[in-house]
């Protein structure tokens, strides 16, 4: 049987001429684009060749093994057979074994063992291949346009909304991930440059119809994207539908040495469907080289996936290789000052000397490039934060997510802060204004997550928590809050072993979790956990949770003073959590506020602290 590697190569069906490498099936004069899904049926068929494939292969190779009702798939099958022009009743190309799953009826057929097909390849040099791929995308075109008046009579009405869906890596090439997924951020930021559009960054491959998806979102349109590669010449191929009609169908091309101008290309070209005949925003006005430019995308796919081992030290990397190739790229300055500013929240480094670099880099940074001055602030912010300089701190943020182009990050970190002085209502739209750009960010998820459960809305918290475990969030800060949760909701084991969990990950002492969630379990039980807290090293932010909890309130608050040092010792929102109240009694509460700059922040900003909550009417 075939292997998927060869299929993709193309192979013929019956009539047909299939190019998975092109996305292209051809069936006489007519040339069709199958859907992503659509092409990871047809191969799981085709790598059968004529063998069964059953219903539970399908949900293996093309769900990943997620659980799946049969309408899914049925609909993936119906548009097999659309390709092929096929009938479920009479069929010649795909044959429904009831109960038990597919076949296809006619044979593969690879192009060595195809004499005519093999001849014409041979004779094919690589450069008559990549003007045969402009030919075919050329014909492609003609079809779309020609589609286009078929079905409608009039050019469709402006879209003031959309979501950018996961693109499909075509090229089945591991290496190519990095460009798929640079492509869809640089997409989903260009578009946010259009005043008055909504942009949603889809997180997943969703197993429904076009227009559900939309409902879904919330979007009047879906935008899925394809990625194909034939050499070195790249292929991005896109959809847009809107009321499950595809309103428009488009293909940019660009070579993988100058990945900026296909970028570029790409964000035009989407704009222009979408009714904006403008440039799209780009952070900075330097076109980079091209070295520099992929050493940069491949920066930002490792910094994007910062929680597997190694990849934030990678990222790292790959940012000052770019820098040195390029050294007028102002957002390589930004990503760089970005990664050192996390690197104490996720490898522990030493707070201090990271701040020093990142505000180092991004002065750098913005001396050559000041157009990236306003994104900027995102990186001063998170330092002005960590300092509690707090007015100083908002200002950088507000110019960030403001800013003509911006990360998920500035909204995230914006909502830290906020949560530090007690804003909780407004870390959470900021939290929640982070997961529409990038919604897939375990970060963010994390963030909103922790929010909800300060907020005690429980349900909400819980969603978010599920969706943030689900996509890798494993920090200690977020398994301990979601403990917190857990035990709110009094499923104590559960509590237990997840703290458990984020204390081996982070090579914490564990020592001090059996007696403590023994004294949230039993207040008999107490004074054994107050006596575990004074013999383990746990966190600052174990101590100040569990003693306040426990009544211990002068050793909660002689923790609570370290906030005074440099740094952050815990995430200041503990402050404000409603089970930790008690501490809001306690004489040195307010003096300590007053040293650490919080009530001189609120009475700039309008703010009161009253009934344990803060309320802000602006300065």
């Amino acid at each position: 049987m075939p292997t998927v590697e060869e299929l993709r190569d193309g192979f013929t069906l019956g009539d047909c001429e299939v190019l998975p490498n092109e996305g292209l099936i051809r069936r006489g004069d007519e040339v069709l684009r199958p859907e992503p899904q659509t092409w990871r049926v047809l191969l799981a068929l085709a790598a059968r060749d004529g063998k069964l494939v059953s219903k539970g292969d399908l949900v293996r190779e093309v769900w990943d093994g997620r659980a799946v009702a049969d309408d899914p798939i049925n609909r993936a099958i119906r548009e097999v057979r659309k390709c092929f022009g096929d009938s479920a009743k009479a069929p010649t190309y795909v044959e429904t074994l009831h109960k038990r799953g597919y076949r296809l009826l006619q044979n593969v057929v690879l192009p060595e063992a195809n004499p005519e097909h093999a001849a014409r390849a041979a004779s094919t040099s690589p450069s008559l291949r990549r003007w045969r791929v402009a030919a075919v995308a050329l014909a492609l075109s003609v079809v779309v346009i020609i589609t286009g008046i078929w079905v409608r009579t009039s050019t469709p009405p402006p879209l003031r909304s959309i979501a950018i869906l996961p693109f499909e890596n075509l090229s089945g090439r591991d290496s190519d991930e990095y460009i798929v997924s640079g492509l869809k951020v640089a997409l989903v930021q260009a578009l946010h440059g259009m005043q008055g559009f909504v942009v949603k960054n889809g997180a997943v491959r969703y197993q429904m119809e076009p227009d559900e998806i939309a409902t879904l979102l919330g979007v009047e349109s879906v935008l899925v994207g394809t990625l194909q590669r034939s050499g070195d010449l790249l292929r991005v191929s896109y959809f847009i539908s809107k009321d499950g009609q595809v309103d428009y169908s488009e293909s940019v091309e660009g070579m993988s040495d100058d990945l900026f101008s296909l970028q570029e290309k790409l964000a035009v070209a989407v704009r222009s469907n979408l009714g904006d005949e403008l440039a799209p925003a780009l952070i900075t006005g330097h076109r980079p080289g091209s070295e520099a430019y992929d050493s940069y995308m491949r920066g930002m796919h490792a910094l994007e996936n910062r929680g597997e081992p190694g990849r934030l030290e990678e990222a790292i990397e790959l940012f000052r290789a770019a820098i040195k190739r390029d050294r007028q790229y102002g957002p390589s300055y930004l990503a760089l000052a970005t990664a050192y500013a996390l690197m104490p929240d996720y490898r522990s480094s030493p707070s201090e000397e990271m701040n020093r670099q990142a505000l180092a880099v991004i002065e750098s940074g913005v001396a050559v490039d000041p157009v990236i001055g306003n994104a900027a602030g995102a990186i001063y912010g998170f330092v002005y934060h960590k300092e509690k300089r707090w007015q100083e701190a908002e200002l950088a943020y507000q110019r960030a997510v403001n800013a003509m182009v911006i990360d998920s990050n500035a909204f995230n970190w914006y909502s830290r802060m906020l949560s530090s002085v007690g804003r909780m209502d407004d870390a959470l739209q900021q939290a929640l204004r982070a997961l529409e750009l990038d919604p897939r960010s375990a970060v963010n998820n994390s963030r909103a997550a922790i929010t909800y459960t300060w907020l005690g809305d429980t349900e909400k918290a819980q969603e978010y928590f599920v969706r943030a475990n689900h996509l890798g969030a494993k920090g200690p800060t977020h398994m301990l809050a979601y403990a917190f949760l857990l035990s709110r909701n009094g499923d104590i084991d559960l509590a237990r072993e997840v703290a458990s969990i984020g204390m081996e990950l982070a090579s914490e002492d564990t020592s001090w979790i059996g007696p403590v969630f023994d004294g949230f379990a039993d207040p008999e039980k107490i004074p054994q956990a107050l006596l575990a807290l004074n013999e383990s090293s746990a966190s600052a932010q174990v101590q100040f949770t569990a003693r306040t909890l426990f009544g211990d309130l002068d050793g909660a608050m002689e923790i609570a003073k370290q906030l005074e040092k440099p740094g952050e010792i815990f995430e200041m929102d503990l402050l404000f959590v409603p089970e930790l109240k008690a501490i809001h009694g306690h004489p040195d509460f307010m003096p300590l506020l007053e040293r650490l700059g919080v009530t001189e922040y609120w009475r700039q900003n309008g703010c009161e602290f009253r009934d344990d909550r803060v309320k802000c009417t602006g300065g």
